[in-house]
């Protein structure tokens, strides 16, 4: 989550900015209570974020803004350290500077990572724990930003990670390595002026980078340190600014004053306006929306010594209290909210790795919030205060010589980074001894009575397609009518169960999370921020030599339905061509995009790319498939009505020649992450069946037989082969996982639904009167 920074030096060696009109405070020279104040702020501001965001209250919807102001205020008080050294001393040492930056960072870390690593491996699922622990082995590399940009996404991720809230940290220790070295060249002869040309051009670079990255990759933009350095510098930028406004005309002092007082306070307006109003469900972030927090730590920084200021209310004492613990505090209040979640609803049946919004009440978010307070209170006073001063009480003990602390600080990452990816495969083996084990599970008589269609799971055991080809069909070369074609693949009887335990599913349940479908391996699904399609000679399934060429159209839910067609075209010797990009629909109109925090223009470019490549080569099927939670750009373009004309229209716009099919969506369990259940029943797999009425939701397959009425196109339907019956939709369906999470299938279960997908599409093709026949397919039979 967003994190409220590691806090940096001693307050006690702040910088001043200097000015004329005298400060109210009689505070000892260097030491700014305001900035303690100001991360007081800041750390209050994420935690209130973190404890709505996880109960579902929202009290500060964009309470995630307070990093921003420790980025700021980091740069500030690390620059002016380095540059008043380099003053005094005429130059800068390196030993000593990463020294004290292990004494203040790592202890408190270190003891952290320490007690969440093992009390994480024990509440997280089973399925989640390896990732868990490679999350922990991240963080104490100060890796955590690296790898979260790369897996999560911060606003919307798969599941809270109990580490997460490392990724600030990471940010800001990469800047520790980096910037010493900065200034030591670009201050060589005139520290400030050098370090300002430096830094003013780190900060508009990385400002550019972030809007850029912000529109195209969000995540990237939101953990990296190349588009956070604009923050730091922004800070570092007052540093060398600092003591300027004393040189100024006496005259105009006064009047300097005034005005930063004036801004002072608005910028304190401002930033606690944005906490409560900016909504990151709509707005991209950093971008152009970090601009307010920053300037507003600015000016709260420059302002805040002036009587009148908003320093007065910063230094006030409880602000300046959680301001002095704000590094301890925000290093265990996520913990606590996340972990404590999991251990208040670790009985609540299918909760996920980290899925604690559902567990949480608001009552419980506080009250645990609460609970890291005194905590952070005794990280600070036992571990953060004895080791940067080197005595504890009364205590004097002696530390390391800079080089061999900086040694041993390395040594100490490493070794709980070992400590974590040891039980990171140590959870990935009990996960393979599972899938391969015997475990004592409820067998088919210990079943209990009829499910319900709430809450009981229905019969494990129901009618599910195999890709077994028809030995009926024909070998003959020669074309046949298309009354006379068959389907290629048969349905495969099924067993009952020798019992419902997890182990021995297809895929294990090590890799049901991971069993993607092909174009996620090949560079065929389209990401967010891909504009254009293949080239023509990619993607290509099925029969690559067969000429009856088939396409599939659609998003990332049609893109997990490949296998099925995949295997169905593979029967009759049929050409496939997947066109499919995450979150993008076929539709005739503006969509917004999640992920992008904006309107998706990269998918309607892409859809119109694929209209402009089968206009140019008509297949002779189409079939197209999307997710029918789709996101209008207002009111008027959300409606179910609306989007399936909007669908009919873009159909509408294919090739006259080509037969379309739509697939319906199919029944998910959207807020139910099916391996994560699997891992906490791993006796009895039929917990993990979700209700009916969830998993179709309301109006489903509504836009789909809208769009296929205005469009003439066919209707694929199968909710029989996902949902069967009409009780809950069970988990496991012949001894295969269906979903990978909460709303895709698993590649495996997928290719077990060619048969359902052949039997339609077939008879689609035999009673439409302008369907031209299919060549049969020598293949076909076994």
């Amino acid at each position: 989550m967003q994190s409220v920074r590691a806090d940096t030096e001693d307050t006690k060696t702040q910088a001043k900015l200097s000015i004329a009109v005298a400060p109210a405070t009689t505070e000892k020279e260097g030491f700014r209570p305001d900035i303690e104040g100001l991360r007081g702020i800041a750390v209050a501001l994420v935690i209130f974020f973190h404890a709505g965001l996880l109960s579902g209250a929202a009290w500060l919807v964009g309470g995630f803004i307070g990093v921003d102001l420790f980025f700021v205020v980091s740069g500030f008080l690390i620059t002016g350290l380095l540059i008043r050294e380099r003053e005094r001393n005429g130059r800068i040492s390196f030993s000593r500077f990463y020294a004290r930056r292990v004494r203040r960072i790592l202890p408190a870390a270190t003891v952290c990572l320490i007690i969440t690593i093992p009390v994480a491996y024990t509440l997280v699922t089973l399925i989640g724990r390896p990732e868990a622990m490679l999350d922990g082995a991240a963080a104490s590399l100060s890796f955590a930003n690296i790898r979260f940009a790369l897996t999560t996404d911060y606003f919307n991720p798969a599941s809270y990670s109990p580490f997460l809230h490392f990724w600030s940290l990471g940010v800001e220790e990469q800047f520790y390595l980096v910037w010493p070295l900065v200034l030591l060249v670009a201050a060589w002869k005139r520290p400030r002026l050098g370090a300002g040309l430096a830094l003013g051009a780190i900060c508009l670079a990385s400002f550019a980078a972030s809007v850029i990255m912000t529109n195209d990759n969000p995540s990237w933009a939101f953990y990296m340190l190349p588009t956070r350095a604009w923050q730091l510098a922004a800070g570092g930028l007052l540093a060398v600014g600092a003591g300027t406004f004393s040189h100024l005309r006496a005259d105009w002092q006064p009047k300097i004053a005034l005005l930063l007082t004036f801004a002072g306070w608005v910028a304190l307006g401002a930033l606690l306006l944005e906490a409560a109003t900016l909504n990151s469900a709509s707005t991209p972030y950093p971008g152009l929306a970090a601009l307010v927090p920053t300037l507003a730590a600015m000016a709260l920084i420059v302002s805040g010594p002036q009587r009148f200021g908003p320093g007065m209310l910063l230094r006030l004492s409880p602000l300046r209290y959680l301001g002095k613990i704000s590094y301890s505090l925000y290093l265990w209040h996520w913990p606590f909210l996340i972990l404590g979640g999991l251990a208040l609803g670790a009985t609540s049946a299918g909760a996920g790795a980290g899925d604690v919004s559902a567990m949480l009440s608001p009552a419980q978010a506080v009250g645990l919030a609460l609970l890291s307070i005194p905590a952070a209170t005794l990280s600070w006073a036992l571990i953060e205060e004895p080791f940067r001063r080197g005595h504890f009480w009364h205590l004097n003990f002696s530390l390391p010589r800079p080089g061999k602390l900086v040694a041993a600080g390395v040594v100490t990452m490493v070794l709980v980074s070992l400590l974590s990816t040891g039980l990171s495969l140590g959870a990935q083996s009990d996960l393979n001894t599972l899938d391969g084990s015997q475990v004592s599970s409820v067998t088919p008589t210990d079943a209990p009575g009829p499910a319900s269609a709430t809450n009981t799971p229905s019969p494990a055991v129901t009618p599910s397609p195999l890709t077994t080809p028809d030995p009926t069909a024909t070998n003959d070369p020669t074309p046949t009518p298309v009354p006379q074609m068959t389907p290629a693949l048969t349905p495969a009887e099924p067993s009952a169960p020798s019992s419902y335990a997890v182990a021995g599913l297809r895929p294990s349940l090590g890799h049901a999370a991971t069993d993607y479908e092909i174009t996620w391996h090949d560079g065929c699904l389209g990401r967010s921020s891909t504009a254009n399609i293949p080239a023509a000679s990619k993607c290509i399934y099925g029969d690559p030599a067969g000429t009856y060429s088939v396409v599939l159209i659609g998003d990332s839910h049609a893109s997990a339905l490949l296998p099925g067609v995949d295997a169905m075209a593979k029967a009759h010797g049929w050409k496939l061509t997947a066109y499919v990009k995450v979150d993008c629909k076929f539709i005739d109109g503006p969509i917004y995009d999640d992920y992008l925090k904006r309107q998706y223009t990269e998918c309607a470019t892409w859809n119109k790319q694929v209209l402009a490549r089968l206009a140019a080569n008509p297949p002779d099927l189409i079939l197209v498939s999307m997710d029918r939670y789709i996101e209008g750009l207002d009111s008027s373009d959300s409606s179910p009505s609306a989007q399936g004309a909007a669908i009919g229209r873009e159909i509408k716009k294919l090739p006259a020649a080509s037969t379309v099919m739509i697939i319906e969506d199919i029944p998910a369990p959207l807020d139910h992450n099916v391996p994560s259940c699997l891992s906490n029943h791993i006796s009895n797999y039929r917990s993990c069946a979700y209700p009916r009425s969830g998993a179709f939701g309301i109006q489903m397959g509504v836009r789909e037989k809208i769009a296929a009425k205005n469009s003439g196109a066919g209707l694929i339907d199968l909710t029989a082969s996902i949902c069967p019956g009409s009780g809950a939709c069970p988990a496991v369906i012949n001894g295969m996982i269906v979903f990978r999470d909460e709303h895709h299938l698993t590649a495996t279960f997928s290719a077990s639904l060619g048969p359902a997908l052949d039997a339609q599409v077939v008879d689609f093709l035999v009673t439409s009167s302008a369907t031209p026949a299919p060549p049969p397919y020598a293949g076909a039979q076994g």
